[in-house]
């Protein structure tokens, strides 16, 4: 293990890794117990056509993605909270939109040379300093959002009309926090991929809620599982050549049905 320390690209992946992993439970608790978490599994399609319109257009395909996805989650945002569609129905409709446009643009476009399947899964190991950096970025910039904003988001996740009584501009909040998920995710998507890296919003806070019923509890829990699962999953997923985000996510499921299992054997051992 301390051999691949040496080798610029482990440690290129790590840093984004554990940068990613502390954005992504950051955000988890809440979008998850906000019945928000959806949300990330959305914007990641809409990042798909994003960095496909990117590539084909500029040499850095972040500088379009960024704000393509950042609008895209704007966007679902404004019809979920205005009624007008149910909030997971904005998402699958404007994620499907999305990624069927990315889908049609690569069929269409001759000049389209990057595999498919490397944008679906993504490889940190490809990751360059431009990436990292970008992961830096967000993690602090998260960080900072949530040290500072935590009251209001706190009384958001949990009442959402008293946060209102309270005078919190629940609307500008919500619209924040969007936009962090939406930033997040183009940044997971270059390195995770687009089918797993909602995974790493969803799986902190379920593990962690089966350990405690705390809010804090379930922001600390989640944040450590989080960086041990991911810097496991690196380490493990370049000996035996397989994707770090397929790695990843297995690592949590059985990290997940472990506790289900030791819950309810103990629950079997006291009745």
């Amino acid at each position: 293990m301390l051999e691949l320390l040496s080798y610029d690209f482990i440690q290129y992946a790590l840093i984004i890794g554990i940068s990613l992993a502390l954005s992504a439970a950051l955000l988890s608790p809440f979008l998850v117990l906000n019945q928000q978490a959806m949300i990330a599994d959305g914007l990641a399609h809409v990042s798909f056509a994003g960095l496909i319109l990117g590539i084909l257009f500029i040499e850095q395909p972040l500088y379009i993605a960024i704000p393509f996805v950042m609008l895209a989650s704007l966007f679902i945002k404004y019809l979920s909270t205005s009624k007008t569609i149910n909030g997971d129905a904005a998402i699958g409709l404007v994620s499907a939109i999305s990624f069927a446009i990315g889908l049609i643009i690569i069929k269409k476009s001759s000049g389209f040379n990057i595999s498919v399947e490397s944008m679906l899964v993504g490889n940190i190991f490809t990751a360059t300093m431009a990436d990292m950096i970008l992961s830096i970025m967000i993690s602090l910039i998260i960080l900072g959002f949530i040290l500072f904003s935590y009251r209001k988001l706190f009384l958001m996740t949990y009442d959402l009309n008293y946060a209102k009584f309270s005078k919190i501009n629940t609307n500008l909040y919500g619209y924040l926090l969007a936009g962090l998920t939406a930033f997040f995710i183009v940044i997971g998507v270059r390195t995770i991929g687009t089918l797993l890296i909602s995974a790493l919003v969803v799986f902190p806070s379920v593990i962690s809620s089966q350990l405690t019923k705390s809010f804090k509890g379930t922001l600390t829990i989640g944040i450590i599982s989080s960086l041990f699962i991911v810097i496991i999953g690196i380490f493990l997923a370049h000996p035996i050549e397989a994707p770090v985000g397929s790695t990843i996510v297995l690592l949590y499921a059985i990290l997940l049905l472990s506790i289900l299992l030791i819950k309810q054997i103990k629950r079997r051992g006291s009745s």
